[in-house]
């Protein structure tokens, strides 16, 4: 089954979130079951749902805290002076350039460049018996970050994501002060923007681990792995076990399994293997194997929802089955009777529910 940009672009925004929210959950593992319904997310599918996701983490990183920064430099032939930045707010954070890719063997790897970042705050400075404050504003430019994702699934088959490893670099940092002795601070600007290019530098990573470990991943144990369809069945999906991460694309394999709704039991019969063809030139594919149909007749004849009875009126003249090829005469012993199998035939072959 496949599906393009053209023909449901609406759904992809949906499809990919939650198919890009499963594949950051996988990493190689043990060998697990055979699924019976496996996603194939493309390097064009991450590029897509990259494109729809970082405007909201624009907005998200648009929240960051700063926290207040003080240190002292020293000025020749003046001594030491103690100066401290806080009340810092940011104003903008730009994010121009980023990428997603995937990691044969691993998972994924998220890369951000040319990030731009706009603070402003209050200073201070003592020195000697002097001590003034004004404000200031501050730039951060040419801001990279690259953060790797060690993945994941715990044992009830939902998502786990782990910070694997994480660089920054910050380009420049600029600071314009302002206030009545600004001129002051203009002494040691420089030393200034290079300690504040540094604390930033230092906070940036552990902030991102931070945010995976306490937010993203608390978030990924709620997902629910099961879903009612009716008052019947419900169907599971959770995780059957290691994906395979290539480098164009990432098979999610998925249990796809039909069960009672009330009282759950195995079908009497496993999933086969499911083999996909090497195919990644769209954005996502779906592939489903006989396991997932199967099931779902087993659940819904089981429950007696496949069983039907034929009566006389059924099959005479105006009757809901009259124009069907079905028999018009039967004897008086088989009037009523319920039918105990039902037999669908769809071309040649013949698929039969005891």
């Amino acid at each position: 089954m496949k599906c393009t940009a053209a023909t449901c672009r609406a759904e992809m925004v949906s499809v990919l979130t939650l198919t890009l929210t499963l594949t950051l959950t996988l990493s190689p593992g043990t060998d697990a079951a055979d699924p019976g319904f496996v996603v194939r997310l493309t390097q064009k599918g991450l590029d897509y749902a990259r494109d729809e996701g970082m405007s909201v983490l624009q907005q998200q990183l648009a929240k960051i805290h700063l926290p207040d920064f003080s240190g002292s430099t020293h000025i020749k032939h003046m001594g030491t002076v103690k100066y401290s930045f806080d009340s810092m707010a940011v104003r903008s954070f730009q994010l121009p350039s980023s990428q997603i890719s995937l990691v044969p063997g691993v998972g994924l790897k998220l890369t951000i460049s040319g990030a731009f970042i706009q603070v402003d705050g209050q200073w201070k400075i003592s020195y000697i018996h002097i001590s003034t404050h004004g404000g200031f504003d501050l730039k951060v430019e040419g801001l990279s970050i690259s953060v790797g994702l060690r993945l994941g699934s715990d044992g009830s088959g939902r998502p786990s994501i782990a910070p694997s490893d994480c660089s920054n670099h910050i380009g420049d940092v600029k600071v314009h002060i302002s206030g009545k002795f600004g001129w002051l601070v203009d002494l040691f600007q420089h030393n200034i923007e290079k300690d504040l290019r540094k604390a930033i530098e230092d906070q940036i990573c552990p902030l991102v681990s931070e945010s995976i470990t306490t937010k993203l991943e608390p978030l990924l144990q709620t997902l629910p792995v099961t879903a009612k369809i009716d008052g019947v069945a419900a169907i599971d999906y959770s995780l059957t076990g290691t994906p395979l991460v290539m480098s164009e694309f990432v098979d999610v394999p998925l249990k796809g399994e039909f069960f009672n709704y009330g009282n759950r039991s195995a079908p009497p019969f496993s999933p086969p293997a499911l083999s996909f063809p090497a195919e990644h030139s769209l954005m996502v594919y779906f592939g489903a194997s006989e396991y997932l149909f199967n099931t779902a007749g087993y659940v819904y004849q089981m429950a007696g929802k496949l069983s039907f009875t034929i009566t006389d009126d059924m099959v005479r003249g105006g009757g809901r089955l009259s124009g069907y090829p079905v028999p018009t005469r039967y004897s008086e012993s088989h009037r009523g009777t319920q039918i105990r199998r039902s037999e669908l035939t769809a071309g040649s072959r013949n698929v039969q529910y005891p």
